[in-house]
């Protein structure tokens, strides 16, 4: 995925796109329609199956796995599963984290079971099982897995994961009113499309207890965003690191995507810090405190509080062999890169600086199952969120206390994880350093020009958003769960629609890509940044290709056209409610052929009132060779240009100012308004 390739912007005057089909929206058929609502019956208060539909709950325990071996494609991994369930596997309202061994193991044979039923009759029956006897984190674990990998449910649409485990994505406080709420109807309701609405107003982590040395709160609006972190819950999911990607489907180029995507989100971070007079991210020593607590304030759904992590601590002494294990895999990695070689698991040395050397050394970054050497390299990722997270080792395989590391929806709350993630990418520019700098003949492009680049005023403002949560809270009857919505209500930031604007001359007819760039322009002192050192910090914006005519050619292109960006998606009532109608004929339903993507609200870092400068650097360049295919079941289908990820800025900038006729470097500002100023005319 070329972050995919995140964040991105595009529409066009005077020619055609080529890459349109990423916003592909379909209109439902009857099968898809009957497997949708399946699906959506399927995650409906999971923990109380009983008690919603009781008819599902019978055919469910009705229905016998043994009885219907055959019914899968593969048998072993249907008797594995039976193995481990008669043996004893995670009891029901227990954790489950896949940063666990013995979960992991436990969840990967229930994906299996439904991954490799053999029809979709199958695979609802088996799905209806599990969710009686399984554990409830397990079955949405290996249950969204399957949905987006079978062929049988492609595209079929999930409930948003904040829907479904509200414990993963709100502060206890607030859940707390909730729960009271629920039981005691205190809070102000009202009626809502047919429901008993209650809305709860909601603060981010930790609002009542910040310090002055704390800068991270400055940005909980962003870190906490429910749509940014459902978007990285997605975007690992679109390469689980537990399943080969050969045997179910993945890209091939799932270690630089790796790579890529986690690069995005640090720039983007980084930008958002910038825009609130922040610094850079800090280092880190092993063998030294750590500058930066978290105290998250959350609970999970079994009462268990999320770990913390106090300020300037040293890590505990239960981490120290994590940390030993740490040491060994950086000083291996970093020899890799350095040698240009990496040892296979058959003891063979593999070069990586070749076109597929970037992608092995994501792999083994991130230890992932097509790693070449797992047991050589390890997964530096895995023990980093080990040992960030401050939590206590397990006193048996099922009493964990996981920390916001081990779970993706919570991982972009701590803001320890943009420091191993910072620690990481290094490895990725030092391998990005060791390539020579492109000359000039590689990205100048004479015959294309970019002769002017407007965009329209760049204005931020929050606004609310009300996320339904009744879903994953308990019931006491059926009629409660239809008639009642609980919702919680928060500020999130936001931008004003705009444009951009580019005339770009051909000297001849030509397919093009053109890619736009958004990078900082001071330091926090208004020191500027020398574009060469700082071209790293920039986050690739937009990536598409055009046709372009002989002369002139105006293109306009819409921030809400992002083919990487989604707006905020429909509730599961809704959704769901219109779903019925088209069952019963009154109405169509369409549907996008993807899951989900970037947050559109996020593509801009929040402004000033005054206005906060940042620069945009845009690079046009022909097309040369095939377009690439990125076939994702989660984020849709694309082409791009055969040029490597964050081409031109990918490599060392020394030694050329990026002055060619096909680039230009744009200076803009971004102003933040209040709600009260929106409809004020600029």
């Amino acid at each position: 995925m070329k972050f995919p390739t995140i964040l991105i912007i595009v529409a066009a005057v005077s020619f055609s796109l080529v890459a349109a089909d990423y916003n592909t929206i379909k209109t439902a058929d009857e099968e898809f329609l009957f497997k949708q609502k399946k699906i959506y019956n399927l995650l409906y208060f999971i923990p109380q199956s009983s008690l919603v539909n009781p008819s599902l709950y019978e055919e469910g325990r009705s229905y016998n796995i043994q009885a219907n071996i055959d019914s899968y494609s593969n048998t072993a991994a249907v008797k594995n599963f039976i193995y481990l369930y008669e043996s004893g596997m995670l009891p029901r309202g227990e954790l489950n984290s896949l940063y666990y061994p013995k979960l992991k193991k436990e969840t990967e044979a229930l994906f299996y079971l439904f991954f490799y039923a053999k029809d979709f009759d199958t695979f609802y029956k088996t799905a209806l099982w599990a969710r009686i006897y399984m554990n409830e984190m397990q079955f949405g674990e290996a249950l969204y897995t399957a949905v987006i990998l079978r062929d049988d449910t492609k595209f079929i649409q999930l409930p948003p994961p904040y829907e479904m485990y509200p414990y993963g994505f709100f502060n206890s406080e607030v859940l707390e009113k909730a729960h009271h709420a629920k039981l005691f109807g205190k809070l102000d309701s009202k009626k809502f499309g047919g429901y008993n609405t209650y809305i709860i107003p909601a603060n981010y982590s930790g609002w009542y207890m910040s310090r002055e040395y704390d800068q991270e709160h400055k940005i909980n609006y962003f870190t906490e965003d429910i749509g940014l972190n459902a978007f990285y819950f997605y975007l690992r999911k679109d390469y689980p690191f537990w399943l080969k990607g050969e045997e179910f489907g993945l890209q091939k180029n799932r270690g630089i995507d790796y790579l890529y995507g986690h690069k995005q989100l640090l720039s983007r971070y980084y930008l958002e810090r910038l825009a609130n007079d922040i610094g850079k991210i800090e280092d880190f020593d092993w063998h030294n405190e750590f500058y930066v607590g978290y105290y998250p304030t959350m609970t999970y759904h079994n009462g268990l509080p999320m770990p913390q992590r106090p300020y300037w601590s040293k890590f505990p002494y239960y981490k120290y062999k994590y940390i030993k294990d740490m040491e060994d895999m950086e000083s291996r990695v970093s020899a890799a890169i350095d040698s240009g070689f990496v040892l296979d698991a058959t003891g063979k040395w593999i070069n990586i600086y070749t076109p597929e050397g970037l992608n092995i050394l994501g792999n083994i970054i991130e230890g992932n199952v097509d790693s070449c050497n797992p047991n050589f390299y390890g997964s530096i990722d895995f023990f980093a969120r080990k040992i960030f997270g401050y939590n206590l080792e397990p006193s048996t395989s099922y009493q964990i206390i996981p920390s916001a590391l081990e779970f993706y929806t919570t991982s972009m709350r701590d803001p320890a994880f943009y420091r191993f993630y910072k620690r990481i990418l290094s490895y990725y520019f030092r391998y990005k350093a060791h390539q020579k700098p492109y000359n000039k003949n590689e990205i100048v492009y004479p015959d294309l020009k970019i002769e002017s680049f407007v965009v329209d005023k760049l204005i931020t403002y929050f606004d609310q958003f009300d996320t339904s949560i009744n879903n994953g809270l308990m019931i006491d009857d059926p009629k409660e769960a239809e008639n009642t919505l609980i919702k919680i209500r928060q500020y999130r930031l936001n931008h004003k629609p705009f444009s951009f604007h580019l005339a770009i001359n051909a000297e001849k007819p030509m397919k093009a890509t053109i890619r736009i760039f958004l990078g900082p322009k001071y330091d926090i002192h208004h020191k500027p940044f020398a574009f060469p050192e700082y071209a790293k910090y920039f986050y690739e914006m937009d990536n598409w290709i055009v046709d372009l005519n002989a002369g002139a050619n105006k293109i306009i292109r819409n921030s809400q056209d992002c083919f990487f960006a989604i707006p905020d998606p429909e509730s599961s009532e809704i959704l769901y409610k219109k779903l019925l109608k088209a069952l019963n004929g009154s109405d169509s339903f369409s549907y996008a052929e993807r899951i989900y993507g970037f947050p559109e609200r996020l593509i801009l870092p929040k402004g000033k009132k005054e206005g906060v400068p940042f620069q945009i650097f845009v690079y046009v360049s022909p097309v040369e060779g095939e377009l690439l295919s990125y076939k994702s079941r989660v984020f849709g289908d694309y082409k791009f240009d055969n040029k490597p990820y964050g081409f031109p800025l990918d490599r060392p900038t020394y030694n050329f100012r990026y002055e060619g006729s096909n680039m230009m470097l744009k200076d803009i500002t971004i102003y933040h308004k209040d709600e009260t100023e929106l409809n004020v005319t600029y």
